[in-house]
Protein backbone atom coordinates (compact mmCIF):
# COMPACT_ATOMS: atom_id res chain seq x y z
CA UNK A 1 0.00 0.00 0.00
CA UNK A 2 2.88 2.31 0.86
CA UNK A 3 4.53 1.63 -2.49
CA UNK A 4 1.32 2.50 -4.34
CA UNK A 5 0.99 5.76 -2.43
CA UNK A 6 4.61 6.63 -3.20
CA UNK A 7 4.14 5.82 -6.89
CA UNK A 8 0.95 7.88 -7.04
CA UNK A 9 2.70 10.81 -5.38
CA UNK A 10 5.56 10.59 -7.89
CA UNK A 11 3.15 10.58 -10.84
CA UNK A 12 1.25 13.59 -9.49
CA UNK A 13 4.47 15.51 -8.90
CA UNK A 14 5.73 14.59 -12.38
CA UNK A 15 2.47 15.72 -14.00
CA UNK A 16 2.47 18.88 -11.92
CA UNK A 17 6.00 19.77 -13.05
CA UNK A 18 5.06 19.23 -16.68
CA UNK A 19 1.89 21.28 -16.37
CA UNK A 20 3.78 24.05 -14.60
CA UNK A 21 6.34 24.21 -17.37
CA UNK A 22 3.74 24.48 -20.15
CA UNK A 23 3.18 27.95 -21.52
CA UNK A 24 0.01 29.76 -20.46
CA UNK A 25 -2.04 32.21 -22.50
CA UNK A 26 -1.07 35.81 -21.92
CA UNK A 27 2.02 37.93 -21.44
CA UNK A 28 5.35 36.14 -21.87
CA UNK A 29 7.96 36.23 -19.10
CA UNK A 30 8.86 39.94 -18.90
CA UNK A 31 6.90 40.40 -22.12
CA UNK A 32 6.31 44.05 -21.16
CA UNK A 33 10.04 44.63 -20.43
CA UNK A 34 9.20 46.21 -17.08
CA UNK A 35 11.41 43.85 -15.06
CA UNK A 36 14.66 45.76 -14.40
CA UNK A 37 17.95 44.23 -15.58
CA UNK A 38 20.93 43.75 -13.27
CA UNK A 39 21.96 47.23 -12.19
CA UNK A 40 18.50 48.70 -12.91
CA UNK A 41 17.15 50.66 -15.85
CA UNK A 42 19.25 53.43 -17.36
CA UNK A 43 18.02 57.00 -17.04
CA UNK A 44 16.32 58.43 -20.10
CA UNK A 45 18.48 60.91 -22.03
CA UNK A 46 21.44 60.48 -19.63
CA UNK A 47 24.54 59.82 -21.72
CA UNK A 48 26.40 58.66 -18.61
CA UNK A 49 24.03 55.69 -18.30
CA UNK A 50 24.56 54.39 -21.85
CA UNK A 51 25.59 50.72 -21.78
CA UNK A 52 28.40 49.71 -24.13
CA UNK A 53 28.01 46.31 -25.78
CA UNK A 54 25.24 43.70 -25.39
CA UNK A 55 22.66 44.22 -22.65
CA UNK A 56 20.88 41.70 -20.45
CA UNK A 57 17.06 41.59 -20.46
CA UNK A 58 15.43 39.34 -17.83
CA UNK A 59 13.56 36.47 -19.47
CA UNK A 60 15.06 37.11 -22.90
CA UNK A 61 18.18 36.22 -24.86
CA UNK A 62 19.70 38.95 -27.03
CA UNK A 63 21.81 38.83 -30.16
CA UNK A 64 23.57 41.84 -31.65
CA UNK A 65 25.02 45.01 -30.21
CA UNK A 66 22.03 47.18 -31.13
CA UNK A 67 19.52 45.84 -28.60
CA UNK A 68 18.47 48.68 -26.31
CA UNK A 69 16.03 49.02 -23.42
CA UNK A 70 14.26 52.36 -23.84
CA UNK A 71 12.20 54.36 -21.38
CA UNK A 72 9.21 56.66 -21.56
CA UNK A 73 10.30 60.21 -22.39
CA UNK A 74 13.59 59.11 -23.95
CA UNK A 75 14.70 61.12 -26.98
CA UNK A 76 16.66 60.40 -30.11
CA UNK A 77 17.70 63.80 -31.34
CA UNK A 78 14.55 65.91 -31.28
CA UNK A 79 12.25 62.88 -31.49
CA UNK A 80 10.62 61.45 -28.37
CA UNK A 81 10.58 57.66 -28.53
CA UNK A 82 7.14 56.07 -28.27
CA UNK A 83 6.58 53.38 -25.64
CA UNK A 84 3.43 51.39 -26.56
CA UNK A 85 2.67 50.27 -23.00
CA UNK A 86 4.01 50.96 -19.52
CA UNK A 87 7.28 52.86 -19.16
CA UNK A 88 9.81 50.53 -20.81
CA UNK A 89 10.25 48.65 -24.09
CA UNK A 90 13.06 47.26 -26.24
CA UNK A 91 14.44 48.79 -29.44
CA UNK A 92 16.03 46.57 -32.07
CA UNK A 93 18.69 48.25 -34.20
CA UNK A 94 20.37 46.85 -37.31
CA UNK A 95 20.23 43.02 -37.35
CA UNK A 96 19.45 42.93 -33.62
CA UNK A 97 17.19 40.29 -32.15
CA UNK A 98 15.62 39.07 -28.93
CA UNK A 99 14.34 35.57 -28.28
CA UNK A 100 12.62 33.52 -25.61
CA UNK A 101 12.30 29.76 -25.10
CA UNK A 102 8.72 28.44 -24.98
CA UNK A 103 7.29 25.07 -24.06
CA UNK A 104 4.29 24.36 -26.27
CA UNK A 105 2.05 21.51 -27.36
CA UNK A 106 3.36 19.80 -30.48
CA UNK A 107 0.96 20.12 -33.42
CA UNK A 108 -1.00 23.01 -31.92
CA UNK A 109 -1.31 26.49 -33.43
CA UNK A 110 -0.33 29.50 -31.34
CA UNK A 111 -0.89 33.21 -31.94
CA UNK A 112 1.81 35.68 -30.93
CA UNK A 113 0.69 39.23 -30.13
CA UNK A 114 3.09 42.17 -29.82
CA UNK A 115 3.07 45.96 -30.01
CA UNK A 116 5.48 47.84 -32.26
CA UNK A 117 6.37 51.48 -32.88
CA UNK A 118 8.47 52.85 -35.72
CA UNK A 119 11.43 55.12 -35.00
CA UNK A 120 13.69 56.90 -37.49
CA UNK A 121 13.55 54.45 -40.41
CA UNK A 122 10.68 54.72 -42.90
CA UNK A 123 10.78 51.15 -44.22
CA UNK A 124 10.92 49.29 -40.94
CA UNK A 125 9.81 45.69 -40.63
CA UNK A 126 10.08 42.94 -38.05
CA UNK A 127 10.96 39.33 -38.73
CA UNK A 128 8.97 37.03 -36.45
CA UNK A 129 10.00 33.38 -36.42
CA UNK A 130 9.91 30.23 -34.33
CA UNK A 131 12.75 27.70 -34.39
CA UNK A 132 13.28 24.84 -34.98
CA UNK A 133 9.99 25.10 -36.92
CA UNK A 134 9.99 26.69 -40.36
CA UNK A 135 7.51 29.36 -39.31
CA UNK A 136 8.74 32.81 -40.27
CA UNK A 137 7.20 36.04 -41.51
CA UNK A 138 8.17 39.65 -42.10
CA UNK A 139 5.64 42.03 -40.54
CA UNK A 140 5.54 45.37 -42.35
CA UNK A 141 5.64 48.30 -39.92
CA UNK A 142 5.76 51.01 -42.60
CA UNK A 143 2.05 51.84 -42.31
CA UNK A 144 1.02 53.21 -38.91
CA UNK A 145 -2.74 52.70 -38.58
CA UNK A 146 -3.32 55.10 -35.67
CA UNK A 147 -2.09 58.54 -34.66
CA UNK A 148 -0.75 57.01 -31.43
CA UNK A 149 2.42 56.14 -33.35
CA UNK A 150 2.22 52.40 -32.63
CA UNK A 151 0.06 49.36 -33.35
CA UNK A 152 -0.42 45.85 -32.03
CA UNK A 153 -0.05 42.85 -34.35
CA UNK A 154 -0.82 39.12 -34.28
CA UNK A 155 1.06 36.32 -36.03
CA UNK A 156 0.57 32.56 -35.81
CA UNK A 157 2.71 29.42 -35.98
CA UNK A 158 2.20 25.66 -35.72
CA UNK A 159 4.45 23.97 -33.19
CA UNK A 160 6.57 21.19 -34.73
CA UNK A 161 8.27 20.49 -31.41
CA UNK A 162 7.45 20.87 -27.72
CA UNK A 163 10.44 23.14 -27.07
CA UNK A 164 10.68 26.12 -29.41
CA UNK A 165 12.27 29.55 -29.47
CA UNK A 166 10.37 32.70 -30.42
CA UNK A 167 12.66 35.16 -32.26
CA UNK A 168 11.95 38.83 -32.99
CA UNK A 169 14.54 40.38 -35.31
CA UNK A 170 15.08 43.66 -37.13
CA UNK A 171 16.48 42.74 -40.57
CA UNK A 172 17.19 46.39 -41.44
CA UNK A 173 20.52 47.95 -42.37
CA UNK A 174 20.06 51.66 -41.73
CA UNK A 175 22.75 54.32 -41.85
CA UNK A 176 22.10 54.86 -38.16
CA UNK A 177 22.55 51.37 -36.65
CA UNK A 178 20.33 52.20 -33.66
CA UNK A 179 17.31 52.92 -35.87
CA UNK A 180 14.73 50.19 -35.64
CA UNK A 181 11.35 49.19 -34.25
CA UNK A 182 10.41 49.47 -30.59
CA UNK A 183 8.79 46.25 -29.31
CA UNK A 184 6.53 45.87 -26.28
CA UNK A 185 3.80 43.70 -24.73
CA UNK A 186 4.65 40.31 -26.25
CA UNK A 187 2.00 37.67 -25.51
CA UNK A 188 0.97 34.24 -26.78
CA UNK A 189 -2.28 32.28 -26.97
CA UNK A 190 -3.05 28.71 -27.98
CA UNK A 191 -5.61 28.59 -30.79
CA UNK A 192 -8.66 26.34 -30.71
CA UNK A 193 -10.80 25.43 -33.70
CA UNK A 194 -14.41 26.34 -32.93
CA UNK A 195 -17.14 23.82 -33.63
CA UNK A 196 -19.23 24.66 -36.69
CA UNK A 197 -22.92 25.22 -35.90
CA UNK A 198 -25.27 22.80 -37.65
CA UNK A 199 -26.95 25.62 -39.54
CA UNK A 200 -23.78 27.48 -40.58
CA UNK A 201 -20.85 26.27 -42.70
CA UNK A 202 -18.67 29.26 -41.76
CA UNK A 203 -15.90 28.50 -39.27
CA UNK A 204 -15.52 31.08 -36.50
CA UNK A 205 -18.08 33.32 -38.17
CA UNK A 206 -18.60 35.21 -34.91
CA UNK A 207 -14.82 35.87 -34.59
CA UNK A 208 -14.90 34.89 -30.91
CA UNK A 209 -11.75 32.77 -31.28
CA UNK A 210 -8.70 34.89 -32.04
CA UNK A 211 -5.38 36.22 -30.72
CA UNK A 212 -4.69 37.41 -27.19
CA UNK A 213 -6.23 40.79 -26.39
CA UNK A 214 -5.09 42.73 -23.34
CA UNK A 215 -7.89 44.31 -21.33
CA UNK A 216 -6.42 47.76 -22.04
CA UNK A 217 -5.99 47.04 -25.78
CA UNK A 218 -8.03 50.07 -26.85
CA UNK A 219 -6.62 50.10 -30.41
CA UNK A 220 -7.43 46.48 -31.23
CA UNK A 221 -5.03 44.00 -32.87
CA UNK A 222 -3.93 44.22 -36.49
CA UNK A 223 -4.04 40.99 -38.50
CA UNK A 224 -1.50 41.44 -41.32
CA UNK A 225 -1.33 39.54 -44.60
CA UNK A 226 -1.67 35.78 -44.10
CA UNK A 227 -2.79 33.34 -46.80
CA UNK A 228 -2.26 30.11 -44.84
CA UNK A 229 -5.69 28.99 -43.69
CA UNK A 230 -4.20 26.27 -41.50
CA UNK A 231 -1.94 28.62 -39.53
CA UNK A 232 -3.79 31.82 -38.74
CA UNK A 233 -4.34 33.93 -35.61
CA UNK A 234 -8.02 34.04 -36.60
CA UNK A 235 -9.12 30.38 -37.07
CA UNK A 236 -10.90 29.80 -40.36
CA UNK A 237 -10.01 33.16 -41.88
CA UNK A 238 -7.14 34.58 -43.94
CA UNK A 239 -6.11 38.13 -44.81
CA UNK A 240 -5.33 37.93 -48.51
CA UNK A 241 -4.46 41.58 -49.12
CA UNK A 242 -1.35 43.70 -48.52
CA UNK A 243 -2.97 45.67 -45.69
CA UNK A 244 -4.24 44.50 -42.33
CA UNK A 245 -7.70 44.21 -40.79
CA UNK A 246 -8.33 45.00 -37.12
CA UNK A 247 -9.48 42.49 -34.47
CA UNK A 248 -11.47 44.31 -31.77
CA UNK A 249 -13.36 43.63 -28.54
CA UNK A 250 -16.60 44.85 -27.01
CA UNK A 251 -14.79 46.64 -24.17
CA UNK A 252 -13.46 49.36 -26.48
CA UNK A 253 -15.66 49.15 -29.61
CA UNK A 254 -19.33 48.71 -30.47
CA UNK A 255 -19.49 45.05 -31.48
CA UNK A 256 -22.62 43.77 -33.27
CA UNK A 257 -22.70 40.40 -31.48
CA UNK A 258 -20.69 38.69 -28.74
CA UNK A 259 -17.35 40.08 -27.54
CA UNK A 260 -15.24 40.13 -30.73
CA UNK A 261 -15.54 41.48 -34.27
CA UNK A 262 -13.48 42.61 -37.28
CA UNK A 263 -13.03 46.21 -38.38
CA UNK A 264 -12.31 46.43 -42.11
CA UNK A 265 -9.58 48.96 -42.98
CA UNK A 266 -7.89 50.50 -46.03
CA UNK A 267 -10.61 49.91 -48.61
CA UNK A 268 -10.01 47.00 -50.98
CA UNK A 269 -6.44 46.74 -49.67
CA UNK A 270 -7.80 45.00 -46.55
CA UNK A 271 -9.60 41.78 -47.55
CA UNK A 272 -10.65 38.99 -45.20
CA UNK A 273 -11.88 35.70 -46.66
CA UNK A 274 -12.70 32.06 -46.02
CA UNK A 275 -13.27 28.96 -48.15
CA UNK A 276 -16.48 27.29 -46.95
CA UNK A 277 -17.72 23.77 -47.73
CA UNK A 278 -20.60 23.73 -50.21
CA UNK A 279 -22.45 21.33 -52.51
CA UNK A 280 -22.22 22.11 -56.23
CA UNK A 281 -25.42 23.48 -57.80
CA UNK A 282 -26.99 24.00 -54.36
CA UNK A 283 -28.38 27.42 -53.43
CA UNK A 284 -27.04 29.18 -50.33
CA UNK A 285 -27.56 32.39 -48.41
CA UNK A 286 -24.70 34.48 -47.01
CA UNK A 287 -25.64 36.85 -44.18
CA UNK A 288 -23.61 39.06 -41.86
CA UNK A 289 -23.86 41.96 -39.43
CA UNK A 290 -22.31 45.32 -40.24
CA UNK A 291 -22.22 48.60 -38.37
CA UNK A 292 -20.34 51.45 -36.72
CA UNK A 293 -17.65 50.61 -34.19
CA UNK A 294 -18.14 53.64 -31.97
CA UNK A 295 -14.69 54.99 -32.84
CA UNK A 296 -15.95 58.12 -34.63
CA UNK A 297 -15.30 56.67 -38.07
CA UNK A 298 -16.11 59.13 -40.82
CA UNK A 299 -19.04 58.15 -43.03
CA UNK A 300 -19.98 56.75 -45.49
CA UNK A 301 -19.39 53.19 -44.32
CA UNK A 302 -19.89 50.31 -46.74
CA UNK A 303 -18.88 46.67 -47.15
CA UNK A 304 -18.31 44.77 -50.39
CA UNK A 305 -19.34 41.13 -49.90
CA UNK A 306 -18.44 38.19 -52.15
CA UNK A 307 -19.92 34.70 -52.26
CA UNK A 308 -18.76 32.57 -55.19
CA UNK A 309 -19.50 34.51 -58.37
CA UNK A 310 -21.83 36.93 -56.59
CA UNK A 311 -20.73 40.35 -55.26
CA UNK A 312 -22.65 43.25 -53.78
CA UNK A 313 -21.85 46.35 -51.74
CA UNK A 314 -23.88 47.36 -48.70
CA UNK A 315 -24.01 50.83 -47.18
CA UNK A 316 -24.57 51.32 -43.49
CA UNK A 317 -27.10 53.97 -42.53
CA UNK A 318 -27.09 54.95 -38.83
CA UNK A 319 -30.25 53.99 -36.96
CA UNK A 320 -31.20 55.52 -33.63
CA UNK A 321 -32.35 52.11 -32.42
CA UNK A 322 -29.26 50.10 -33.35
CA UNK A 323 -25.56 50.49 -34.22
CA UNK A 324 -25.65 47.60 -36.70
CA UNK A 325 -27.90 45.75 -39.14
CA UNK A 326 -28.09 42.41 -40.96
CA UNK A 327 -27.31 42.10 -44.67
CA UNK A 328 -26.89 39.23 -47.09
CA UNK A 329 -27.07 37.76 -50.57
CA UNK A 330 -27.98 34.51 -52.32
CA UNK A 331 -25.62 32.44 -54.43
CA UNK A 332 -25.40 29.05 -56.13
CA UNK A 333 -22.32 26.97 -55.34
CA UNK A 334 -20.20 25.93 -58.31
CA UNK A 335 -17.82 23.64 -56.39
CA UNK A 336 -17.36 21.79 -53.10
CA UNK A 337 -15.61 24.84 -51.66
CA UNK A 338 -16.78 28.42 -52.13
CA UNK A 339 -14.92 31.63 -51.30
CA UNK A 340 -16.63 34.28 -49.21
CA UNK A 341 -14.83 37.58 -48.74
CA UNK A 342 -15.30 41.11 -47.40
CA UNK A 343 -13.61 44.49 -47.66
CA UNK A 344 -14.46 48.10 -46.92
CA UNK A 345 -15.68 50.00 -49.96
CA UNK A 346 -14.17 53.26 -48.70
CA UNK A 347 -10.85 54.31 -47.23
CA UNK A 348 -12.12 55.68 -43.90
CA UNK A 349 -10.46 57.66 -41.13
CA UNK A 350 -11.70 58.93 -37.78
CA UNK A 351 -13.42 62.31 -37.71
CA UNK A 352 -11.22 63.65 -34.90
CA UNK A 353 -8.01 61.81 -35.87
CA UNK A 354 -7.60 62.01 -39.63
CA UNK A 355 -4.45 59.86 -39.60
CA UNK A 356 -6.16 56.99 -37.74
CA UNK A 357 -7.62 54.37 -40.08
CA UNK A 358 -11.03 52.85 -39.35
CA UNK A 359 -13.93 51.25 -41.16
CA UNK A 360 -17.18 49.27 -40.90
CA UNK A 361 -17.55 46.47 -38.36
CA UNK A 362 -18.11 42.90 -39.58
CA UNK A 363 -19.55 40.16 -37.39
CA UNK A 364 -21.75 37.06 -37.18
CA UNK A 365 -21.06 35.74 -40.70
CA UNK A 366 -23.33 32.85 -41.70
CA UNK A 367 -23.76 30.65 -44.78
CA UNK A 368 -26.53 28.07 -44.99
CA UNK A 369 -28.44 26.11 -47.59
CA UNK A 370 -31.27 28.34 -48.76
CA UNK A 371 -34.84 27.25 -49.29
CA UNK A 372 -37.13 29.28 -51.52
CA UNK A 373 -38.70 30.93 -48.45
CA UNK A 374 -35.41 31.73 -46.67
CA UNK A 375 -33.55 33.47 -49.47
CA UNK A 376 -32.59 37.06 -48.84
CA UNK A 377 -35.24 39.35 -50.29
CA UNK A 378 -37.77 36.59 -51.07
CA UNK A 379 -40.71 35.16 -49.15
CA UNK A 380 -44.36 36.29 -49.26
CA UNK A 381 -43.54 39.99 -49.17
CA UNK A 382 -41.05 39.65 -51.99
CA UNK A 383 -43.50 37.64 -54.10
CA UNK A 384 -46.31 40.19 -53.62
CA UNK A 385 -43.96 43.04 -54.42
CA UNK A 386 -42.86 41.31 -57.64
CA UNK A 387 -46.49 40.78 -58.74
CA UNK A 388 -47.33 44.42 -57.97
CA UNK A 389 -44.30 45.61 -59.90
CA UNK A 390 -45.28 43.43 -62.88
CA UNK A 391 -48.76 45.02 -63.13
CA UNK A 392 -47.38 48.54 -62.65
CA UNK A 393 -44.96 48.08 -65.52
Amino acid sequence: MGRCAAAATFILVFLGLNLASAIEDGLLVNGDFETPPAGGFTSANNDNDIVDGPISIPGWQTNGTNVELVSSGQKQGAMILIIPGGTHAVRLGNEAQISQDLKVEKGSVYAVTFSAARTCAQLESLNVSVVPTRASSAVDLQTVYTDQGWDSYAWAFEADEEDVKLVLMNPGMEEDPTCGPIIDDVAVKKMFIPVKPKDNVVLNGDFEEGPWLFKNESLGILLPTNIDEETTPLPGWIVESNRAVRYVDSYHFDVPQGKRAIELLSGKEGIISQMVETTPKKEYTLSFSMGQGGDKCKEPLAIMAFAGDQAQNYHYTPDSNSTFRREGLNFTAKADRTRIAFYSVYYNTQTDHMSSLCGPMLDDVRVWGASSSSKIGLGIFGLCFSILLFFLV
